[in-house]
């Protein structure tokens, strides 16, 4: 099997020889080794963060990865998370209402700008939300979808609410905004997905954004097989025919190591392997993975966005 293997902190060392690139934050299928975190950050993430995220059930897969780290017992409450803030990180599961996600807001509305977008504002003006400062959209299917529109409005956005933004409230509570990749959908490199995908990346890199890559996550298995141009779909089925699983290969590859404990619970007494995996598998299914894969690598993400310099810890 074909490997495109590079470092998480590779990513982010290249581009910050080039200025221009300083700032950008690229989570893709390298950041999901949690041992590389220090616990410090995971910490501060849990006391700084105020998450707002919308999506529809491709989404959710983010979240069911979370809820397995969650309830995984070896890890006792480290990961931690609640809808309300009530405990652990402060993360509003379905949070902005208005708009179901990114696929079904891909038009514009009275207000010039995308339902997505006017649903946030609706959100971030609201004098009750001033703790909100991370929002996060995502796609259902991406196919077919304007992405420069996509593009267009993030960044409208960012200029409103970040830091230095021309809203009131970007001067005391800015807030960053989380670009997303669309899942795989049997299309192959050939295909309007991989483009549409690599657009994005791109539109990331070249403006310092921050990008959680959800397709590039889900295309690779842990020992950094690539499955996306065999072509792969979104439950990890990859080949002519949908006639191979690299979940359910990789797992029966793998028992008794920390993902695959994580995924179907084997040997783990009080946890029987994570929940229902959205277009993925049911609890405890090998093609789960692909839920906690994401879920792992978006606990990077929150420690990025608390302040962990990944690079700075690579030389340490």
């Amino acid at each position: 099997m074909l490997k495109k293997i590079t470092l998480c902190f590779v990513v982010i060392m290249v581009l910050f020889v080039n200025k221009g690139y300083a700032e950008a934050i690229i989570i893709d299928h390298n950041c999901t080794n949690l041992s590389q975190i220090p616990e410090s950050w995971i910490e501060r993430a849990k006391n700084t963060l105020h998450i707002a995220y919308q999506h529809t059930s491709h989404g959710s897969q983010i979240i069911s990865g979370m809820n397995a780290l969650k309830f995984f017992l070896p890890f006792g409450m480290k990961y931690e998370w609640t809808d309300n803030g009530a405990s652990g990180l402060d993360l509003d599961d379905y949070g902005i209402s208005g708009c179901a996600d990114l696929s079904q807001g891909d038009s514009i509305d009275s207000n010039g700008v995308c339902p997505w977008v006017t649903a946030t504002r609706n959100l971030l003006d609201n004098s009750a939300n001033k703790h909100i400062n991370i929002v996060m959209w995502s796609w259902c299917s991406i196919n077919g979808h304007n992405i420069q529109r996509y593009l267009d409005n993030m960044e409208i956005l960012i200029s409103e609410y970040s830091q230095d933004g021309s809203k009131a409230r970007a001067a005391e509570h800015p807030v960053k905004f989380i670009f997303m990749t669309g899942h795989a959908e049997g299309q192959g490199e050939e295909g309007f997905i991989y483009n549409a995908n690599q657009q994005i990346r791109r539109h990331c890199i070249s403006n310092e954004r921050i990008l959680f890559d959800f397709a590039d996550i889900e295309s690779y298995d842990p020992d950094g097989n690539y499955y996306y141009d065999l072509p792969m779909w979104d439950d990890l089925d990859y080949n002519s025919g949908r006639s191979s699983n690299w979940g359910q290969e990789w797992c029966a590859a793998n028992i008794g190591t920390e993902i695959e404990q994580l995924t179907r619970g084997t040997g783990v007494v009080g946890y029987s392997g994570c929940g229902s995996c959205a277009h993925s598998g049911g609890a405890g299914d090998s093609k789960t993975i692909n839920c906690v894969l994401k879920g792992r690598a978006i606990w990077w993400l929150w420690s990025r966005l608390a302040g962990w310099d990944e690079i700075s810890a690579s030389k340490e």
